[in-house]
């Protein structure tokens, strides 16, 4: 065991794939006595959990790492993640960064020698049980098979794996044992779910969440992300059906145009993506649409753009992530020219960002004057211009609306909600998010 003055700091990036990666990684150095740093210049272990899928992405981890090295050259400093892998990059900051950590993969054995107390030989980083940050991530699918022309996901963690379903619902009831109130399941392409179990029976997605719906609990289950091709009837009813499931459902659409869409290698066209809509709108009347739309793919035109934008005005998403194309090394497009001027790209982000946040705004005001359950993550405390402090539980609600709710309780109780259920009383909108003041501290589902 390393003396308790041997510490670490781990900076996550991105997905929740890679805060349920960084918390297996803490799992591990906590089995092996690593104390987590007060802050990362006086760690002994930094670690980035990096994320790659887009280029402001990738240079916010390198700044990182360089700003890192200089405030505490003495650390053994590792890159991890989904930059792990790459080769240019090994090159580019070999005087910079120590050891390179692939997404998923074990340590190297140069690693043994001088970190022996962290890992034992052959020990898994990715092994273990994660020490949970807030809510329960829990991968059901690890990598991906769409090799999607702009997506580096297939590059950086591999072909799709379906991890046993034995594993995941046993995981789960631990979890929710533990008193976990959150259970999110996570997956480059969740609902292409087909893992065998011991029997060798193939399960899918939808049998996966109605199991998880029977574990005995207070507790809501979410998951990310869906693919359109493969959602079908059956998973839609599990939606419905299941008392515990979020009816929030991801659903990236990439763009509006069937040319674009055959470009980026999607396997759908527009009027594909538009009649699953309609279907999952049938079977399941309370559901939150999102999406993920990307502006500016090589050859993406004005009219192209605009497919885009009535697609979204037809679909009506409550949420909707617009980013603005950025190449990749390794991935398809990367062979493309980028022809997309920058301005342009920035100019029909914000368009983008302008139609859905109206849609947003005009949806959010069913939750006017009502009562919604939250999950509280943590409080903030904030001062008015007048000088008076006030306090806010910050959450989620069943629907993954973000809310913030003022705390009229006085004394140190306010700050022992986090973690817990309460009940916020909605008096304010926005497009993204809602808040109001909180009515009840703590509540069963």
């Amino acid at each position: 065991m390393p003396p308790k003055s041997f510490t670490y700091f781990i900076k996550v990036f991105g997905c929740q794939m890679n805060y349920a990666d960084a918390e297996k990684i803490f799992s591990t150095l906590a089995k092996k006595g690593w104390k987590k740093a007060a802050d990362l210049s006086s760690a002994h272990l930094l670690v980035a959990v990096s994320c790659g899928v887009r280029q402001g992405a990738e240079d916010r981890v390198i700044n990182w790492l360089e700003k890192t090295r200089k405030t505490n050259p003495g650390a053994i400093l590792v890159l991890a993640g989904c930059l792990g892998h790459r080769e240019d990059l090994k090159q580019r900051l070999r005087n910079i960064v120590d050891y390179f950590l692939p997404a998923g993969k074990r340590l190297p054995s140069s690693l043994i020698n001088p970190l022996y107390p962290v890992l034992a030989k052959g020990e898994s980083a990715y092994g273990g049980n994660p020490i949970y940050l807030s809510r329960a991530y829990i991968p059901i699918t690890v990598g991906c098979d769409n090799f999607c022309s702009y997506c580096v996901v297939p590059y950086a963690r591999g072909r799709e794996r379906s991890l046993p379903p034995e594993n995941i619902i046993k995981k789960a009831k631990n979890l929710v044992k533990k008193g976990y109130k959150e259970l999110f399941l996570l997956g480059q392409n969740v609902n292409s779910y087909r893992g065998a179990d011991r029997k060798g029976k193939v399960w899918t997605f939808s049998q996966i969440l109605r199991t998880l719906n029977a574990v005995p609990g207070n507790f809501w289950i979410k998951f990310i992300s869906s693919h359109p091709k493969d959602i079908n009837r059956e998973m839609m009813l599990a939606v419905k059906d299941c008392r515990k499931v979020s009816k929030n459902l991801h659903l990236p659409l990439q763009s509006g145009s069937n040319k674009i869409l055959l470009a980026m290698n999607r396997k759908y066209r527009r009027s594909d993506y538009l009649a699953t809509v309609n279907e999952i709108k049938k079977n399941i009347p309370d559901v939150v649409l999102s999406t993920d739309i990307i502006v500016g793919f090589p050859g993406e035109t004005a009219r192209d753009f605009r497919a885009s934008l009535s697609a979204v005005r037809e679909v009506g998403f409550e949420m909707l992530y617009a980013l603005k194309y950025s190449p990749r090394p390794e991935t398809a497009a990367f062979k493309l020219k980028d022809d997309v001027p920058a301005w342009m790209k920035k100019e029909r982000q914000q368009k983008l960002d302008r139609v859905w946040k109206k849609i947003a705004l005009k949806k959010n005001k069913r939750f006017l004057g009502k009562n919604t359950l939250i999950l509280i993550d943590r409080i903030k405390q904030k001062t008015n211009r007048k000088g008076s402090v006030n306090f806010y539980a910050l959450g989620k609600n069943f629907e993954n609306k973000d809310v913030a709710a003022l705390i009229k309780r006085s004394g140190k109780s306010k700050h022992n909600l986090a973690g817990k259920w309460g009940v916020a009383r909605i008096n304010q909108v926005g497009a993204l998010g809602l808040s109001g003041e909180l009515v009840e501290g703590e509540k069963n589902v």
